[in-house]
């Protein structure tokens, strides 16, 4: 009997902590949607969506992925006239804002700016690479890689158009190379690094519902030189794809600017 008790103390005591660690969640979610709407200068109703959509995926918060699936639930629920508020006030409030990224962002329907933080350049998230806590060393090693890899895709090309190289080489070379790419892109990762963005790209993959054929295109856009580069990517996705997109990058540039004060 004594042990039967003993038990249901165990049992209690560890439910009435679980309950107590997610209630505690939910209120920093709360707090943090609080700070978002009003960074985004929303409305009552408009910041209560954005609330209770940031509370139901509060779990992913610290496993990545949390802002894509927050973006597709708003993208799903708001009308048109909701999802105009994300638009209405800057994403940064000053030119020197210790949070601001480098280059151009503008709003919903503004060119390749707005694609510019959320979707994968060669292979990472420009976003990501703030998140990811990248040291300087893994950031200079990264640039190193990429132009590499840029330039080596391009002579690929260009072989392909001089007519020294088959199609179907030119495409298998071009696969060996991605995957080369890949690989090393991974070891220059912590563990938990590794995890974080695979974490992060899973859920854009899954929220989103890319194609085979829509990866590729993705992969190999983000491979052209120059900014223009970006601006094919609205020609790849479909119009609601591109809006969890749009809000998904609106979303994670806020929270970054509020983490960056």
């Amino acid at each position: 009997m004594r042990k039967i008790k003993k038990n249901r103390f165990l049992i209690g005591l560890v439910l009435a902590v679980s309950l107590s660690t997610t209630a505690q969640a939910q209120v920093d979610v709360r707090t943090r949607a609080s700070q978002m709407a009003d960074r985004l200068q929303l409305s009552e109703a408009t910041a209560r969506a954005l609330q209770e959509a940031m509370e139901r995926h509060a779990g992913r918060f610290d496993r990545g992925g949390f802002f894509w699936y927050v973006a597709a639930d708003l993208a799903r629920q708001l009308s048109d006239a909701q999802k105009a508020e994300f638009w209405q006030a800057p994403l940064y409030r000053n030119r020197n804002h210790p949070g601001r990224p480098r280059g151009r962002f503008w709003g919903k329907g503004h060119g390749w700016g707005q694609w510019h933080g959320a979707m994968p350049c060669a292979g990472m998230p420009i976003g990501m690479r703030d998140w990811l806590n990248l040291s300087e060393a893994q950031r200079d090693s990264l640039a190193v890689l990429a132009r590499r890899h840029r330039d080596a895709m391009r002579q690929l090309e260009q072989q392909w158009r001089a007519g020294t190289l088959s199609a179907q080489a030119f495409w298998q070379q071009q696969q060996t190379l991605r995957t080369q790419y890949q690989t090393r892109l991974q070891q220059l990762l912590t563990p938990e690094q590794r995890q974080q963005l695979a974490a992060e790209r899973q859920a854009m993959l899954e929220v989103l519902r890319l194609t085979p054929e829509q990866q590729q295109q993705l992969a190999a856009q983000a491979l052209q030189p120059g900014p223009f580069r970006w601006a094919g990517w609205s020609l790849i996705l479909t119009p609601e794809q591109q809006e969890i997109v749009q809000l998904y990058h609106r979303l994670w540039r806020t929270w970054q600017g509020i983490r960056a004060q």
